[in-house]
């Protein structure tokens, strides 16, 4: 759920209780307390724990311009290393010398659908160069569509020529470092760093990686998914469109030749979340990679935000609220400090109840209990239909509640269909996504048993496929 509407869900508790709705009709706000205490367990985990949170990984495919906060961030020949592989980059410099112009082909995988792969073979026209910025040179090869565009761009080629050039760090096979010309960078640098996350987290116990998202100048961003393929082990990474801050895509596709990167895992691991995870205007995810046993198997699970839905997202974490609300209110004399912790410990249980509508789930009664308990996935956090319908019912609870400690009451007509009048909006919404949760929930069962078939791991060990 939104942050509003958690915060909403606090203002309605509050109003169950008859002092406190007297205190509000006094001009006194302290029960508004309570809505800040719904709202504390995301603002406890975006503004601490994820700056707290151990970091093995942290893949940056196209680095920001420190001056201007946007890639490609222009960098000197001397500044690229191996270690830059795949990473999005600008470099300025002079044309030294023309290696080769011509024709060629290309080979290159495409997905299918249908999941399955094809290997597409395309003549193109091309051109590699040395580039030379007075700190080393480089070579720079355009090839295909991005050749095409390089040539407008800049027309013919020459010794001598000055350039700007934008393009991914490439190896070639005696350890030189060239720059292809190209609009982003490429995937195949994301697909295997996170291949080897899983790898030592099997190894190892755990691996958190934390995934950087790709701005570009007219704050806009370039949009890719993440894919976890468990029977296939592989990770697949799509480098998709440029999209606006609300994810209106505007164009600005990738070649189908540097769109996919695929890197194979040599451990099996398990996905636990059903979709894949696309990364375009926010500022990139995290995600942990654990090992688990599942099945009498020794696996990797994945866990989206490990440093979300924790131990703020408790039923515990509510009565902690609870008592320091109380003692410090009891301590300045606050005559309602029982019902404001009250209502401040039952705001916090309605967040976590509101957030287990979605996928994520949380660990509800640390430390009695230990897991995560799976949401009840009736839509995704910024789901319009539930948040609506959730604000909606909060909403009319403040009025049926501040209705009924009113006396005589403004609208005279019984409790139980006042509440009836003011919350159908709401019964009808949540009818609606539930109907609709029931297809979700199939898709995301077929989903999950293809996320956690084992068995496809052993078939692939048997018949040599990894």
């Amino acid at each position: 759920m939104r942050g509003f509407t958690h915060y909403i869900s606090g203002l309605a508790a509050a109003t169950f209780f008859a002092a406190l709705v007297g205190d509000l009709r006094l001009g006194i706000l302290i029960p508004v307390i309570a809505a800040a205490a719904a709202y504390s367990p995301d603002f406890v985990d975006f503004k601490f724990g994820k700056f707290l949170e151990r970091r093995d990984y942290e893949i940056d495919p196209a680095p920001w311009d420190e001056k201007k906060h946007y890639a490609p961030k222009l960098v000197k020949v001397s500044e690229l290393s191996e270690e830059n592989r795949y990473q999005f980059f600008a470099v300025e410099g002079k044309v030294e010398e023309i290696l080769a112009r011509g024709s060629g082909k290309v080979s290159y995988r495409v997905l299918r659908e249908d999941g399955s792969e094809e290997t597409v073979t395309e003549s193109y026209n091309s051109i590699v160069f040395t580039l030379s910025d007075g700190t080393g040179k480089i070579t720079v090869e355009a090839f295909g569509d991005d050749y095409e565009f390089f040539e407008e761009e800049f027309g013919k080629i020459e010794e001598g020529k000055k350039l700007l050039v934008f393009g991914y760090v490439d190896v070639e096979e005696d350890g030189s470092l060239k720059l292809v010309v190209s609009d982003a960078p490429h995937p195949q640098g994301i697909a295997d760093t996170i291949a080897r996350a899983i790898e030592e987290a099997y190894r190892e116990g755990e691996r958190i990686v934390k995934i950087h998202n790709i701005r570009l100048p007219g704050d806009v961003y370039r949009r890719f998914w993440v894919h976890l393929d468990p029977p296939k082990r592989e990770v697949r990474v799509e480098m998709g469109p440029i999209v606006t801050p609300g994810g209106v895509a505007i164009g600005g596709d990738v070649p189908e030749y540097r769109k996919y990167g695929i890197a194979k895992v040599d451990v099996p691991f398990i996905k636990t979340y059903p979709k894949p995870t696309r990364i375009d205007s926010f500022s990139g995810p995290e995600i942990a990679f654990r090992r688990a046993e599942f099945k009498g198997k020794t696996v990797v699970k994945d866990r989206f935000l490990p440093w979300h839905h924790g131990f703020s997202h408790s039923l515990t974490m509510g009565m902690i609220i609870g008592l320091v609300v109380f003692a410090f209110f009891k301590l300045i004399g606050y005559e309602h400090a029982t019902e404001l912790a009250l209502a401040s410990m039952i705001g916090q249980w309605l967040h976590v109840f509101e957030d287990q509508l979605g996928f994520m789930g949380s660990n509800l009664l640390p430390p009695i209990t230990k897991d995560v308990v799976p949401g009840f996935k009736l839509g995704e956090s910024g789901s319009g239909l539930t948040n609506f319908s959730t604000a909606w019912l909060m909403i009319a609870f403040m009025i049926w509640n501040f209705n009924r400690f009113t006396d005589p009451r403004p609208i005279p007509i019984s409790d139980a269909k006042l509440l009836l009048l003011l919350a159908w909006p709401s019964i009808i919404g949540f009818g609606i996504a539930i109907v609709k949760s029931f297809r979700l929930r199939k898709e995301i069962s077929e989903l999950m048993d293809y996320y956690t078939n084992l068995e496809a791991f052993e078939e692939l060990e048997e018949v040599g496929g990894i």
